[in-house]
């Protein structure tokens, strides 16, 4: 029948025990929960993400929908520099499927410090599926080891020619031969990788996937400081050393429109905000991103998203 939730009451209590369990994480570490606009006036800039448009009646183009609480949150961080965290709705057109949706929930968190905040975030979000979840500690894994253990390759030093071929085994030689080097290091690594990730957290990744992550060298390798948790075979949160040098910031919207441009997506608005942000001064930190809907089909061993939604009639 149309209307009707689509979780149980089972999954309903099993959600709401687990928002509960995450606020008291947060709450135990004294973070900041706060609440922040639905609606920005800069969408995200990242190539793969199209976001909603919101207009009023007269269709006055008014903003975007989030896809994440970020813009808001650094801009709070950079005034406060405390550690906060927000709960709720994010939005992301074109994206459905089993493990996706296109309004879902993210926790989202921020945490000031100088001392090691890379080793110190992937240590809290340890923390965090080992005293939420039965799953255990995650494994920590290096990016490079992992693709090499697949492919044969480096993937911080791999070319596009190094690359292809193993594109054209998944895809095909003409699609392959289409995609750049971060288009083919996503599909290498999201179709023979990330289903074999059980309880890991994957780090340092390729610099040319940075997003609003630092860059550092690693030996000879420049690697972004990013971690990824995956969890049979999901992705469920995305942490970052945060970016803080507002120049470098702005050249990187830059370079993201660039890339929309040659993949024919739409050029988006900067996010000046943030910049202004960076510019007053964001303290070192980091920061994480985790899909609530995706952790609960973990935790209740669900088979799709949706059965862990209340409602996506919707969508």
């Amino acid at each position: 029948m149309m209307g009707r939730p689509t979780a149980t009451k089972t999954i309903l209590e099993a959600r709401a025990s687990l928002l509960s369990g995450l606020r008291s994480f947060f709450e135990a570490r004294q973070s900041l929960e706060v609440d922040v606009p639905a609606i920005a006036k800069a969408p995200a800039s990242d190539p793969w993400l199209d976001s909603f448009t919101v207009s009023d009646p007269a269709g006055f183009h008014v903003g975007y929908l989030l896809t994440s609480p970020e813009t808001y949150l650094k801009r709070l961080l950079s005034e406060y520099q405390c550690p906060i965290h927000a709960i709720g709705k994010a939005y992301r057109a074109n994206e459905e499927g089993s493990e996706h949706a296109i309004e879902f929930t993210m926790l989202e968190w921020y945490r000031p410090t100088s001392i090691r905040p890379f080793q110190a975030m992937v240590s809290e979000i340890q923390d965090l599926i080992e005293t939420l979840t039965e799953c255990g500690r995650p494994e920590v894994i290096a990016y490079k080891d992992v693709f090499e253990a697949t492919y044969g390759l480096n993937p911080h030093q791999a070319t596009v020619d190094d690359l292809v071929g193993f594109g054209s085994d998944l895809l095909g030689a003409k699609a392959a031969s289409s995609l750049d080097l971060d288009s083919l290091l996503n599909v290498l690594f999201a179709t023979e990788i990330e289903p074999h990730l059980t309880n890991h957290i994957v780090i340092d990744f390729p610099a040319i996937q940075s997003a609003l992550a630092r860059a550092d060298l690693d030996g000879a390798d420049r690697v972004a400081k990013r971690a990824e948790l995956y969890i049979s075979g999901s992705e469920i949160a995305n942490g970052y050393h945060e970016l803080t040098d507002a120049v470098e910031q702005a050249a990187r919207f830059d370079e993201d429109n660039r890339r929309r441009e040659s993949l024919l997506r739409p050029v988006v608005p900067r996010d000046d905000a943030l910049i202004d942000a960076l510019t007053s001064g964001l303290p070192d930190s980091y920061g994480v991103a985790l899909g609530v809907d995706r952790l609960l089909k973990v935790v209740t061993q669900s088979k799709t998203l949706s059965e862990c939604m209340t409602f996506t009639g919707h969508l």
